[in-house]
Order: structure tokens, then sequence, then C-alpha cells
């Protein structure tokens, strides 16, 4: 198992008092079947009320999830589904998960639930703990095809293909010019996805070149300015 990297919790609704609740590790990848844990802490003075849900997504091209039910060939066991977290404390559940079809990938969500404020004001918080069931097939290099790759005003667009059917993930994009160079954070690269990537330079010079950095791995590409014609 390998953690890989962390990703911005969405917040429904906030209360001005409270501070910041958590959970940890946000990503985790595993070899055909997990049997792990993540821990959700509560930094507030205040106690709260989780409950956890198991969710399928799928991203779309620029990279966004839609959320549906689990997928009926994922499994999913919990130590605990719903559950208090005292003021200050730290709670940590457990779980197992395989799938019948792999890869696979879900999300554990954790709402957790504050007490009203004197004002009418009740924390919701949705925060995530996503979990890839990966095989032990390493995709080839082959079947990562990067289509195009276009600077323009102060942006870069890149279109990037995994033709395989193994998941993969991009560990860092890194943008350079003559003078300087910006990294990127990285992000998955499903089955038979396409992903277009819209960056911002903000660099000394103008963008030359990219490079996608895998594991075993990596892309490079000149960069055509969008203007021209192919």
């Amino acid at each position: 198992m390998s953690k890989i990297l962390s990703i911005a919790a969405g917040a429904l609704l906030l209360a001005v008092s409270a501070t910041a609740q958590t959970v940890s590790p946000v990503i985790v990848e595993y070899r055909e079947k997990a049997s792990g844990s993540f821990q959700i802490y509560n930094d507030s003075f205040v106690p709260l009320a989780v409950i956890l849900e198991p969710r399928s997504f799928s991203v779309n091209l620029e990279g966004k999830p839609t959320f549906r039910p689990l997928d009926p060939e994922i499994r999913v066991e919990l130590s605990e589904s719903s559950f208090r977290v005292g003021p200050q404390q730290t709670f940590t559940v457990f779980y197992k998960a395989r799938s019948t079809r792999l890869p696979a990938w879900f999300t554990i969500y954790a709402t957790i639930t504050g007490p009203q404020t004197p004002t009418g004001i009740k924390l919701v918080l949705e925060l995530p703990h996503t979990v890839y069931l990966l095989t032990k097939q390493p995709l080839p290099r082959e079947a990562v095809v990067l289509h195009r790759a276009e600077s323009g005003a102060k942006q870069i667009e890149a279109e990037i293909e995994n033709r395989g059917r193994e998941f993969i993930r991009v560990q860092e994009v890194e943008v350079a010019s003559a003078s300087s160079k910006k990294e990127f954070a990285g992000f998955p690269l499903f089955p038979g996805q396409r992903r277009i990537l819209k960056l911002d330079w903000e660099g000394a010079g103008e963008p030359q070149r990219i490079t996608l950095r895998f594991e075993k791995f990596k892309l490079e590409s000149p960069l055509r300015h969008a203007a021209q014609t192919p």
C-alpha cells in the first residue's frame, strides 16, 4: 500500500466559530484488495456526529468527479458506519474492501455534523477518504498518449489519453521555459480516459516544454503556440 497525495475536502456549510476537522489519509492505493484505516480529527471544542457512506465516482474530461451509489461489484466493510467524535479527539475507522472487477475505486464520505449554534447555524462537512484497488500489472508506456500540448496567453493546455485497461497516476507535471520552470500537482488517469489539462503559466519567458512524470517513465513534448496551424 502506498499513500499518494492529499486533495481539498469540500465544505457544504461551515459555522463561523468552527475550527478544522480533517480525514487522514485522504487517498490510498492497494493491490487487489484493501485492509486499511483512516482517522477523523475533531479539532473543535464541540462534539461531532459522523455518518460514513461509501460511494463510487467517475471523472470527466476536465478532472471533475461525479459521485453515485457504490457499484454492486465493490464490497466495503466498515468497523463503524456512524459514531460521535468528542472535542479535541481522534476516531479511527477500519475497513476492508474488494471488487470483482479491477481496477476499481471508491470514496468513503464522512458527513460530519455539529451542534446548532445560538444563531441557528449548524456545521455540516463532507470529508473524503478515497481508495483505489489496483491490479499487479503495470500500465505499459505505449498505452499513454499525449495528443497535444499548446501554449497561449499565460496558459498551457494539453490532452492526454490512457488507452490501456490499468489505472495510472501522473505524479507531477512540469512546464519549462528557457529560464524558468513550474511544477504542478499530479492526477489520476483512469482506464480508457482522456484528460484535458489547463495550467496557468506565470514564469519568466515563453513556456517551451511540458513533462509528465509517472512512477516508471515520463512523457515530454515541446509546446506548440496555440495560434499555430498543425
